[in-house]
């Protein structure tokens, strides 16, 4: 008869278990005036990150519907500070 393992981590009367990293993203467009300009801004949330720029609103929402449909970053939990272009 095998012998059992034994649990090398203590778990304590009250201990939670770690929220799951599994957030579902979400791409949206909203209009933004910066000074005399109005622009198009395609926001990720949760994080509420303007992810890119536009100057017409079906740019902005074709980028908006690629994302949603594809969820290229899901797994990162969202597109990566480095990566922003403005």
């Amino acid at each position: 008869m095998p012998k059992k393992k034994t649990q090398k981590v203590r778990f304590h009367k009250g201990d939670k278990r770690p929220n799951s990293l599994e957030k579902k993203l979400k791409y949206t467009v909203e209009m933004a005036k910066e000074g005399k300009k109005i622009l198009w801004h395609v926001l990720e949330q949760p994080t509420n990150n303007i992810v890119c720029k536009y100057f017409f609103e079906e740019d902005a929402q074709h980028l908006a519907d690629f994302q949603n449909k594809n969820r290229v970053w899901q797994e990162n939990g969202g597109i990566p500070k480095f990566l922003f272009n403005y």
